[in-house]
């Protein structure tokens, strides 16, 4: 039977969702929408018939993806509202990968279903920008109308779309173009007080105004760490860094009061010039004269995702709310560490800072998804983050988010979680933010990294995380993709991960048998499996992101094969007496983790470059 919807607006908007992801709405038969001037939600079902009633367009998304995830209850009255002002999510399509617009439409639906009130877009130079022709230049830069497409999209589910910009620091993409090197002051850094510095970014801000209809922007300010010491310095002479950080701020948040914005920006260069690190225990104190010159009128905001004691995030609230009223807090969402995520670390991390935010009153709250290195993972990898994020600003524990997980996703909860296996290689239940999928793919085979803990068991482990993986892999679902590449790349460091061990240690015991297998048949199934992996990975990147991007990873993972068969060549060579010593084997330092570690030496190494040489790349 058809469902009856008594609004029009509200009819159309449910049947776009449906083309993005299709709604059961079980034995519903009539959904009643009426307006009301109290915030939050109100859903009255009885039997087949439902009413909902609401304030905000986004409330009433966050009440149907209470229905869709309640449909076993045929009777029920709840009332429910966020118990913050704002919940956001912010995706980094600087570093790479270049989400689809047509992805993060799907993105909307499920972030609206789930309650979130705000899309951020991190963006650096990746959009166009009026008058600013190599900005962005063959970086896969969105267009005006791309970007105006998808706000337009997301206000028929009452989401706002939030654009983050860089008005001083992260642009270092820019600078290889003869057109913004005379604003360069040092690596990624604008150079402060320059005119040409403030006619791009009134540029940015100018074209962001007639895109983005929210009156939000993030103009982000951090980790400038190297301010005024570069061609400032030059220019200028050696100037307080603080006084260029409030200049250049009060110049920046001139032109948003033109363009009637109402600016955020990241707090950590305060913390950074005031003691020179941002992640200094304790509570800072910030001077009085430091205090009189912040301004009011931009939010401050905290990020930090790395701690695992509440007190660390208390402790920067409390020094942060000294500085200013005006403040908010940027949680994160693990995906950017490789191939695949750390939902699990995400939520240990985020239930404490959420604990910390609350009792600090922060009322805007944005969880960041980074992309540093190469962003490989998937967006919607971290789905587990964001669906237990979105139960933990109700003040009820009603919502069944393992029923809305299987809605939204086609897995459920436990099943997303998986996604993480790549990178629990260890025995603990207390996850830590380690990433050896991303660092035991790329570690030389010869040279290997002597910081660098291993331990034979990983093999073992890798085998077990394929065969528990491999049950997803033929399940029909629209993000069953996510789990083949896993899976190819589990099959990967099965062999990978202690394959560069093996050929050390058979190498020094002068084991000719064992270094022949590794060579002649360890090798070639290694090989076999990386192309599977590489095709894999390739159709999920090209299925979510624009195709630019993606020849950084042909390079790294042709290269990493081509390196393979090279050793593989050097070995044959070895073998054959054509070569008396391999002089990096002779030489290498390995660092085997002890038998007690329950982290199995596990550790965090994201950089590409410092796992495949100790040379210059």
């Amino acid at each position: 039977m058809k469902l009856i919807i008594n609004d029009l607006k509200i009819k159309e908007s449910i049947e776009l969702m449906n083309k993005y992801l299709p709604l059961d709405f079980g034995n519903i038969l009539s959904l009643d929408f009426k307006k009301s001037e109290e915030q939050g939600y109100l859903i009255n079902r009885k039997d087949e018939l439902v009413q909902i009633t609401y304030k905000d367009l986004n409330e009433l998304y966050a009440a149907l993806g209470y229905i869709l995830s309640h449909l076993d209850i045929d009777n029920y009255k709840v009332s429910r509202k966020l118990s913050i002002d704002s919940l956001g999510v912010m995706i980094d399509c600087a570093r790479n990968a270049v989400p689809k617009i047509e992805t993060f439409k799907e993105y909307v639906i499920q972030l609206a279903l789930l309650g979130y009130t705000n899309l951020g877009l991190y963006l650096e130079d990746l959009f166009e920008v009026d008058d600013e022709p190599m900005f962005g230049y063959m970086r896969g830069k969105y267009s005006k109308l791309e970007l105006k497409d998808l706000v337009e999209f997301a206000s028929h589910f009452g989401m706002e779309i939030v654009p983050y910009i860089q008005t001083l620091a992260h642009l270092n993409s820019i600078f290889r173009h003869h057109d913004y090197r005379s604003i360069n002051d040092t690596g990624d850094i604008l150079l402060a007080d320059e005119p040409r510095t403030y006619e791009l970014i009134e540029n940015m801000l100018k074209t962001t105004k007639s895109i983005f209809t929210s009156k939000k922007i993030n103009i982000g300010m951090d980790e400038a760490w190297m301010l005024g010491l570069g061609k400032y310095l030059t220019k200028h002479g050696y100037t307080d860094r603080m006084d260029i950080m409030i200049s250049h701020l009060d110049q920046v948040l001139s032109l948003c009061k033109k363009y009637d914005y109402e600016p955020s920006m990241w707090a950590d260069m305060f913390f950074h010039l005031t003691t020179g690190g941002y992640f200094n225990p304790g509570v800072l104190e910030f001077s009085e004269e430091i205090k009189k010159r912040v301004p009011q009128d931009v939010e401050l905001v905290y990020w930090d995702y790395y701690q695992v004691s509440e007190q660390k995030y208390t402790d920067k609230f409390t020094s942060l709310k000294s500085l200013t009223n005006n403040y908010a807090y940027a949680g994160g969402a693990w995906k950017w560490i490789g191939l695949a995520p750390l939902n699990a670390f995400s939520i240990r991390s985020m239930s404490l800072a959420i604990s910390a935010a609350k009792k600090a009153n922060v009322k805007n709250y944005v969880f960041t998804s980074w992309g540093d290195n190469g962003a490989e993972a998937s967006i919607f990898s971290i789905l587990p983050t964001l669906i237990y994020i979105a139960g933990e600003f109700y003040e009820d524990t009603l919502t069944n988010l393992g029923e809305l997980s299987k809605i939204i996703s086609g897995y459920s909860f436990d099943e997303l979680l998986d996604l993480d296996l790549p990178n629990q290689i260890y025995s603990s239940k207390d996850h830590i933010a380690v990433n050896p999928s991303k660092y035991l793919l790329f570690e030389d085979l010869l040279f290997g990294n002597s910081q660098t803990k291993i331990n034979m068991n990983y093999k073992y482990y890798y085998l077990d995380i394929t065969e528990k993986l491999s049950k997803y892999i033929d399940r029909k679902g629209s993000f069953t993709y996510l789990y083949q590449t896993l899976y190819h790349l589990s099959r990967v460091l099965s062999i990978k991960s202690t394959l560069g061990l093996e050929i050390f240690l058979s190498y020094h015991k002068h084991d000719s048998v064992e270094l022949s297998r590794l060579t002649n048949q360890v090798i070639p199934k290694l090989l076999k499996n990386l192309e599977l992996f590489y095709e894999s990975f390739k159709y999920q990147w090209y299925l979510e992101n624009k195709a630019v991007g993606f020849e950084v990873q042909s390079y790294r993972i042709g290269g990493l094969m081509k390196r393979i068969e090279e050793v593989q060549s050097y070995l044959i060579s070895y073998l054959n007496h054509e070569i008396k010593s391999i002089p990096e084997l002779e030489e290498r330092v390995v660092n085997i983790s002890e038998d007690d570690d329950p982290y199995n030496g596990t550790s965090y190494n994201n950089q590409f470059s410092k796992n495949i040489t100790y040379g210059n790349l």
